[in-house]
Parts: C-alpha cells; structure tokens; sequence
C-alpha cells in the first residue's frame, strides 16, 4: 500500500514539474494516503515542493499546526533533480486524527529562506469513519408487559413498621421507669480529602512505576490523565473527566475559570494530555525518560494551581474579616 501511495504521489509531483516549466517558480503540495481512517488510525501526510535547485526549502516542524491532524513521527526526507535547473523536495510525516466525522488539514506553509519567499498548500479534508457499526440494529419497539405474581415487599414493609412501633414503644415505657439524662455526643464534620494532597500521593506512586513494556507504559499515561483530571474537577469544580483535551483547555482559557488558574497551566496541561491521547489511542510508546519527565510536569501543575488556590481563599477570608 505504501509503495502505491509513493508511486502515485511521484507521478503528481510530474505533473507538478511539468506545470512548472521552465519558470522555475516554487510549487508546494500536499498529498495524503488514504482517503478515509478510522479514529486514531496511522496514515502518511506528504508535502512536495518543486522549485530552483539553488533553492532550499524549509517544511513545517513537528511542532506546527496541522489543524484536525496530528503529527506522530518524521517517516523521511529526501531530494530529486528534475531538471538540470529544477529540483524535488519532499518528506514524508506519520501522522494520526482524533477528529470526528471530517478532519481538516489547514494550509501549510513551506519557506524557502535563500530567495525570502514562501509558499502555503491548499486545505483539504479527509473523512474519518464513525466507530459506530453501519449494520447496528435500532431501538426496538416496547414489549409486552410481563405479568407477576403479588408482590412481597407491602408486607415486607409493614413487618418493619411494626417492630419500629413496638420498639418505639419499649424506649417511652423504660425512659419513663428509667428517667435519666441521655447525652448525644455530636457527630464530627465529614471532612472531603484535600484535592491536591490526593493528587500528589498518587503522582509519588507513579515514580517506581515500571515502563519497560508496552501495556505498562499504557497504564501509566492512562493513570497520569486520571489523576490531573479529577484534580482538575475536584479543585475547580469543572467535569474535566467529561471532557476532551481540547474541550478542558478551552474551559480554562475561559473568562469565567481563567482567574483561576496560573498563566501558562493550560498549555502545560494541553501536552501532558495529548500525550497520553496519542499513547492510548494511537499506540505512541515515549521514551522512560519523557514518562519521568511528564510526571515532574504534572507535579508543577497541580503545585502550580495549589499556590493560586491558597492565594484566593486567604484574599476572600480578608476581605471577609473587613
């Protein structure tokens, strides 16, 4: 399939060539393998430009913004001669989508420092196929009530009720043989564990987590996400585990939750998430090194938000006060 795939994007790239001539202007496209996947599925995103052979062209970084598409990994990268004066450039990215229904590629833009200019590839969408099974069956209609037998639980009811009576009773005729002061200790105030107590306690028992195989590194990025979640929950009351990773970070660039939370905290959540998105649903194995490292990061996180949420009480309490 991937031989098909480079055969055909080769050929594209002729008729780019050929559409270029003998101008030798810069001419960027992008071609994606398939033409639908499933959520979270792998497939391959190729950029080509075709330009001067004095030129070197500079392609979006792993870091840039693919709109609906992720990039997972840098497949290759190579270079062709065309022309005597016309060359080839072109790379090849893994890439994944957590998109519903239609993923969007954005226009990107590829620079070509030497002559200062730049050139941006067209938007294209790619379909992704829903989970649900084209042949599910749908609702049934309502059966026929079952009929049966008469129930118990009326004089199961009553059974109760009448030993409550009877002891009700029994208690008035001995506290009134038996007339002395009946002290009740007050019941103490349920207390709900600190959110970032909880939260820290479980980090600390992810560092001598093993990862050295795969269904362990997998566990330990799916415990990572629950634990910053139901942090997130707990201490700004807002249903992170109801949520997508960029339905969460949306919530907390908000105006009504953004005084609550430090400058910077929803971009570093944002990666430590998608992490472990890509771990979990498109089968990314990161190194032991960046596991250990993410897990320091989501121990500056959850401090992070402590020290803003300590700061806020004690400046409601004073004003309280005055």
């Amino acid at each position: 399939m991937r031989r098909l795939y480079l055969c055909a994007t080769l050929a594209a790239a002729a008729t780019l060539f050929a559409e270029v001539g003998t101008l030798q202007a810069q001419r960027v496209e992008a071609y994606i393998s398939e033409d639908s996947v499933n959520v979270g599925a792998r497939f391959a995103l190729t950029l080509v430009a075709i330009h001067g052979f004095d030129e070197m062209p500079s392609f979006p970084s792993m870091d840039s913004a693919f709109g609906d598409i992720t990039p997972v990994r840098l497949l290759s990268a190579g270079t062709r001669l065309l022309d005597s004066d016309v060359r080839l450039d072109s790379v090849v990215y893994e890439v994944t989508t957590f998109a519903l229904d239609t993923a969007r590629l954005v226009p990107l833009t590829i620079r070509f420092p030497d002559s200062d200019v730049t050139a941006t590839t067209p938007a294209q969408e790619l379909l992704v196929i829903s989970v649900v099974p084209q042949d599910a069956e749908d609702i049934q209609g309502m059966a026929q009530p079952v009929g049966f037998g008469r129930p118990l639980w009326p004089f199961v009811l009553l059974g109760f009720a009448v030993l409550i009576v009877g002891a009700l009773i029994w208690y008035l005729i001995w506290r009134h043989k038996n007339p002395k002061t009946l002290y009740i200790s007050e019941p103490e105030e349920d207390t709900l564990p600190d959110p970032a107590t909880v939260a820290l306690e479980r980090l600390r028992s992810l560092e001598s987590a093993p990862l050295a195989e795969r269904a362990q590194v997998e566990a330990y990025y799916v415990d990572l996400s629950d634990i910053l979640r139901t942090y997130i929950e707990d201490r700004l009351h807002m249903p992170a585990l109801e949520c997508t990773t960029r339905e969460l970070v949306q919530i907390l660039v908000g105006p009504s939750v953004q005084h609550q939370v430090p400058s910077g905290i929803p971009e570093q959540l944002d990666q430590v998430l998608s992490l472990a998105d890509l771990v979990k649903f498109a089968d990314v194995t990161p190194s032991v090194n960046e596991g250990r490292s993410v897990l320091k990061e989501s121990v500056k996180i959850v401090t992070r938000v402590e020290v803003k949420f300590d700061q806020r009480a004690a400046a409601e309490d004073f004003v309280k006060v005055s």
